[in-house]
């Protein structure tokens, strides 16, 4: 009996953080999603759905053609996305959104989530 819940111990502290964590990455590309249509669809194409066109005309990138690029993962998208790319040298810069760190999380899960599998 002790042996069988001694595995049953082991197997729970194995198995449930991984459940944990693919549910919390599905959370977060849901909610990356609504954030990036609240937040960024002024300016990007943030979901193919998103209730209105961006008012920046031309439209920066939309979220789509961002993900398929060379060389962008969390690393990359978490420090482009705390700096700041708007100033008097550069007036039409994207500006810092100052999203949260968990906010960052969810628009990066989202934004990677469009990337299509070669």
């Amino acid at each position: 009996m002790l042996s069988v819940l001694v595995w049953l111990v082991a197997l729970y502290v194995t198995v449930c953080p991984a459940w944990g964590q693919e549910a919390s990455r599905a959370d977060d590309v849901v909610e990356g999603g609504k954030l990036a249509v609240i937040v960024c669809a002024y300016c990007h194409v943030a979901a193919r759905d998103q209730p209105y066109k961006p008012i920046l005309q031309p439209p920066a990138p939309s979220f789509e053609s961002i993900a398929q690029r060379k060389g962008i993962n969390a690393d990359w998208l978490k420090t482009f996305m705390t700096a700041t790319h708007r100033g008097l040298d550069n007036p039409n810069g994207m500006p810092n959104a100052e999203l949260l760190d968990f906010q960052i999380r969810q628009v990066t899960a989202y934004l990677l989530s469009l990337r299509k599998n070669p």
